[in-house]
């Protein structure tokens, strides 16, 4: 290599950029504290991209049952950038559950993750206090570089207190502390009961693996909404404290009794609906139960959680009904003669696509 050509390499390298960091979009962080009695639970919602690629690196990434690694790697980064303290004192948290969720249209790296953390009762403290600096390693590594911080890259905590004063909070760089009175963030039994009954009724709205099973337990009542009978309500708050295991799926085994029972295969209709209501009530209670207050919810919560299901369950049934009882009256215009004939074949073919779904689910331990 001649002189000439050496010097122009060296120069090359010496004025060329840095290798810049990747240009991850940040969204800002929303965190729920809500301080139990025996406990204080930090809800941690996030997007996700930063989180796959530089905290626990799984690809794909599972939306649950995360290998204990990561497990670990999620939770300490959510020590390191949610320091909560009592009094001054610093508490640890310990990660209870770990998802990832994408919406319809997401792809890749798009979608949110959901950290939910306990940390130690407040006992006696008077003041809660903490600082919250989300993706600050990331915002000191682009400023080092000399990288812009891009409109997309929104540094930023919205951190929300709901006890008996709610409390609100948006944290920044250079503004990332927060302070409040303890006997502010302490949840009243009112709160704790509603938070109870809600996440009951939201356990009928988010468990999508139960929707087959109201699916069709909407078809075998219809078209008289009125089979809706009270005893068969009842096995759903019955079930929700039967010894099920959740390794046997109540929701898709719901599904299938379910779809037997729309099917009208057997005769027994009224206790296959029956059953498929009490592994309906199984399935919710055992979703309810992270989302109950205090680190072992009683009878009184769960209680609660049952009749937030309970109610949710009978208005999502009742719709259902009617909506299938509607599409029966439909077939009238269609021929009055043979209007029932063509609802039952109708709801016969549709009963069959659901128990093959749901069976499909349970055998394969989804």
């Amino acid at each position: 290599m001649d002189r000439v050509t050496f010097l122009a390499l060296a120069a090359l390298t010496l004025t060329a950029p840095r290798a810049r960091a990747h240009d991850y979009p940040i969204s800002p962080v929303l965190v729920a504290l809500r301080v139990e009695p025996d406990r204080m639970v930090a809800d941690v919602d996030s997007d996700s991209i930063y989180w796959i690629e530089e905290v626990v690196g799984l690809h794909p990434m599972p939306p649950d049952g995360w290998p204990e690694a990561a497990r670990r790697a999620a939770q300490d980064y959510a020590n390191a950038h949610l320091r909560l303290s009592a009094d001054g004192r610093r508490l640890q948290g310990t990660l209870l559950s770990a998802s990832y969720r994408q919406g319809l249209g997401q792809v890749n790296e798009q979608g949110r993750i959901h950290l939910r953390l306990a940390y130690p009762a407040l006992g006696e403290a008077k003041t809660l206090s903490g600082e919250a600096d989300f993706f600050e390693d990331y915002r000191q590594e682009r400023l080092a570089e000399k990288a812009p911080i891009l409109p997309f890259q929104t540094f930023e905590t919205r951190l929300s207190v709901p006890g008996r004063l709610p409390h609100e909070f948006v944290l920044r760089p250079g503004a990332d502390s927060f302070s409040l009175p303890a006997a502010d963030a302490r949840r009243t039994r009112a709160q704790r009961a509603l938070q109870s009954l809600s996440a009951g009724a939201a356990r009928v709205l988010l468990d999508w693996s139960a929707w087959p099973a109201l699916l069709a337990l909407s078809l075998s009542m219809a078209p008289a909404p009125g089979r809706a009978r009270a005893a068969e309500l009842a096995a759903v708050a019955l079930g929700a404290a039967l010894p099920i295991s959740p390794a046997v799926q109540p929701a898709w085994a719901a599904g299938v009794c379910a779809a037997l029972a729309a099917g009208r295969w057997l005769p027994a209709a009224p206790a296959l609906e029956t059953a498929a209501l009490a592994m309906l009530g199984r399935a919710w209670s055992l979703g309810a139960l992270s989302e109950l207050p205090g680190a072992a919810p009683g009878a009184a919560e769960r209680a609660l959680a049952a009749a937030g299901f309970l109610a949710a369950a009978a208005a999502a049934l009742g719709a259902g009904a009617l909506a299938a009882a509607r599409a029966a009256r439909g077939l009238e215009r269609e021929s009055a003669s043979r209007a029932a004939e063509l609802f039952e074949r109708r709801r016969r073919l549709a009963a069959t696509a659901i128990g093959i779904v749901c069976a499909a689910a349970l055998l394969g331990g989804r």
